[in-house]
């Protein structure tokens, strides 16, 4: 196994987070523009036919959900699969060299997320006409968009059903029972074709009836749940602060105070991530609705957008900052996990409330600055922002802050300069 050499910019792990926050949040203005304007041209030239038929409104719309729905399939899901469900398997099978393994990885990311939308939507697409590829992607007529647009709608969001039913899999249950019974990348399959399996239940059971309104005669079948879209995201919201809370500097807690052993220990994740979804929105909701930061949005698009603001910055703390303080800073360990809390909450509830005051003077919010490429708006916009977080570390390992290379790889220093080191000659002994 080859050992490496870190090097770091900055001594400080506080240093180096906020350098990689400011280099994301500067990538993400300047590459969500550059996404948009490509794939909407792709998309604008494959269904010229159908958008010529429709009004200007209805072709908007689904240029719109096209533009995202790439987004959410080749960036957001394919991250979750392939980080956090496959532990980046494969990412240095080319190169060990970053940024040329990050790259890399970020094209495989793309081939697998169109890999994975054409195989699981396009087979419920033989049935149901809205998720036809055909009509997706090639309509024909104002009949079609209107059809495609609900098609795509509901399609993107099987992100949210990945984010809310897949990531427990692995924050909560450990991978279980499939952990440390094969090897790599047998393991990760193994978790991958499982939980995909239950998050395509999910988004059937509750995403897709969000966006098909269904009826039989004078009968509606469906229904949206918890009544509306926005009351659903944000329980959905809430539901994953808990649900990713053990894995992401929470060392393990809440769960582990009930139990210590899989599944036990998944179970109660699951119970006081359940409990969050339903108790903390209500009370959010109480607490800003009379403050109307956002005039004209629904309460609880507001209360999701700052639900997610707690998880983006729960996240960019973990990735970017390295949870810190770490173990050798502060070696209590509920003393520890507490100041981290407190991090989340605070710097979670400052971000979220500036994200509403100026969202929609952003490129990755809803300012397009008159080009007319696609916004994200109130709530999608924090994954254009988040993604490039995500990604900057695990793909590209926070180059060119934090850089390996292998020991005993040659080092130019002036001979005068450089003494024998007894463990490995090459290099200079400090």
């Amino acid at each position: 196994m080859t050992e490496y050499i870190t090097k770091r910019i900055f001594k400080s792990p506080l240093a180096t987070g906020f350098t990689a926050l400011l280099i994301c949040l500067i990538l993400a203005m300047i590459l969500w523009p550059i996404w948009s304007i490509v794939m909407k041209s792709i998309f604008t030239a494959l269904a010229t036919q159908g958008l010529a038929a429709a009004g200007p409104q209805q072709a908007d719309q689904l240029i719109g959900a096209m533009v995202e729905g790439t987004f959410f399939w080749m960036v957001i899901n394919t991250w979750i699969w392939q980080t956090l469900v496959m532990g980046n398997y494969g990412k240095t099978k080319f190169t060990e060299k970053q940024p040329w393994a990050g790259f890399c990885y970020v094209l495989a990311a793309w081939f697998f997320g169109i890999v994975a939308f054409i195989v699981l939507i396009s087979f419920i697409g033989i049935w149901w006409k809205p998720f036809n590829l055909a009509i997706m992607f090639l309509p024909k007529t104002a009949a079609d968009v209107a059809l495609a647009y609900e098609g795509w709608e509901a399609s993107n969001f099987f992100a949210l059903a990945v984010i809310f039913a897949q990531i427990p899999f692995v924050s909560l249950l450990h991978k279980w029972p499939f952990a440390n019974t094969s090897k790599q990348p047998t393991e990760g399959l193994g978790v991958l074709a499982f939980s995909t399996g239950v998050t395509y239940i999910v988004w059937i059971a509750l995403i897709v009836p969000s966006f098909l309104h269904l009826s039989i005669d004078d009968h509606q079948i469906t229904s949206q749940p918890f009544g509306s879209w926005p009351a659903f995201v944000a329980f959905c919201q809430a539901f994953v602060i808990f649900a990713i809370m053990p894995a992401e500097g929470g060392e393990g807690y809440p769960m582990k105070l009930f139990a210590r052993k899989q599944p036990y220990m998944a179970i109660i994740g699951l119970v006081i991530a359940l409990s969050a979804g339903f108790l903390i929105p209500p009370a959010i909701k109480s607490i800003i609705e009379p403050l109307n930061l956002v005039p004209g949005a629904p309460a609880y698009v507001v209360v999701a957008s700052l639900e997610l603001s707690v998880i983006v910055f729960m996240l960019a703390w973990h990735h970017l900052f390295d949870d810190y303080p770490g173990a050798k800073l502060i070696p209590n360990t509920a003393c520890r996990i507490l100041i981290r809390v407190a991090i989340w909450l605070v710097g979670g509830a400052i971000y979220g409330v500036l994200w509403l005051l100026t969202f929609k003077l952003l490129p990755i919010g809803a300012n397009n600055f008159g080009i007319g490429f696609t916004t994200m708006g109130i709530l999608a916009g924090q994954f254009a922002f988040l993604m490039p977080v995500l990604i900057f570390n695990t793909y590209f390992d926070k180059w060119p802050l934090v850089s390996k290379r292998p020991v005993g790889e040659f080092v130019d220093i002036p001979a005068k300069n450089v003494t024998e080191n007894p463990v490995n000659p090459v290099l200079p002994q400090k």
